[in-house]
């Protein structure tokens, strides 16, 4: 299948990989292609050593408007390949490949990110907006309870109250408040956002992707482990990062008084 029809498409601007969800004509809502062929690129990228971050986006003027509610309407499930709680267990594992994957993950939002494309955006390291974008929970219009995740990252990022008001009540953020809840991390000038998001891609792919990698797994059983075992996960990062050629590189440029040449892996 060619790029140019595709649900989602992929594009490398050196380490930085871009994923594109492409279905803009419908605001780049959710089907079944689009959500397996997002998650097979995920999966790939994420084992790809030659890939130092990820960019999500959407094409046109909106990030992604969530499920594909006429298919729904339509009855459309007796033309899916995969049943509904495939696709759901799909998207989720696509929302944890973005919090999870070994290497920097950043959504670029313009337009609306709702329902489970707002999920898919929260699952990144960073989310960057311009002021055309809204954020919406969106599930409540259809009667679904949500999916992808969507209520785990909303608590983790705007704390549990106001993750239940955001859920229950289902608002609709502007940039700006969205940036005042803690759901995005900038909200950019419109004319800037590509650039801003590229070079936060650049910095973080050109970066130490060992000691990057090692930083989220930190990050991750922080949320999830007691402190002890925190502090025994945290001292193998600490061992797996200090017995580097990333390390001996930063060391050696410190002294040097230069910015570190990280060794990469060859180029896919």
């Amino acid at each position: 299948m060619s790029n140019d029809i595709a649900p989602v498409s992929v594009r490398r601007q050196g380490r930085v990989l871009y994923v594109t969800l492409s279905r803009p004509a419908l605001k780049n809502a959710i089907n079944e292609d689009m959500i397996t062929t997002l998650y097979r690129s995920l999966r790939d990228a994420a084992q790809d050593d030659s890939i130092g971050a990820v960019v999500l986006e959407g094409s046109g003027d909106a990030f992604c408007a969530g499920a594909d509610i006429k298919n729904l309407a339509l009855g459309a499930e007796h033309t899916r390949k995969y049943s509904t709680e495939v696709l759901l267990r799909v998207g989720a594992e696509a929302a944890m490949l973005l919090h999870e994957m070994p290497k920097p993950t950043i959504a670029m939002i313009r337009g609306p990110a709702m329902g489970g494309g707002l999920s898919l955006a929260l699952a990144c390291d960073f989310r960057l907006a311009d002021s055309s974008a809204s954020l919406g929970y969106a599930h409540t219009k259809i009667a679904l309870s949500g999916d992808f995740a969507a209520a785990y990252f909303l608590s983790k990022w705007m704390g549990a109250g106001k993750a239940r008001e955001f859920c229950l009540l289902n608002p609709v953020y502007g940039a700006q408040e969205a940036f005042a809840s803690g759901l995005l991390s900038k909200v950019c000038d419109d004319a800037e956002l590509e650039s801003d998001v590229a070079k936060l891609a650049t910095r973080l792919a050109e970066g130490p992707t060992n000691a990057l990698a090692c930083i989220k797994a930190n990050l991750k059983n922080a949320q999830e482990m007691s402190c002890e075992n925190y502090i025994a996960e945290e001292i193998k990062n600490f061992q797996r990062c200090r017995n580097s050629d990333e390390h001996r590189e930063a060391l050696k440029a410190f002294i040097e008084k230069r910015e570190p040449n990280f060794p990469r892996q060859a180029q896919g």
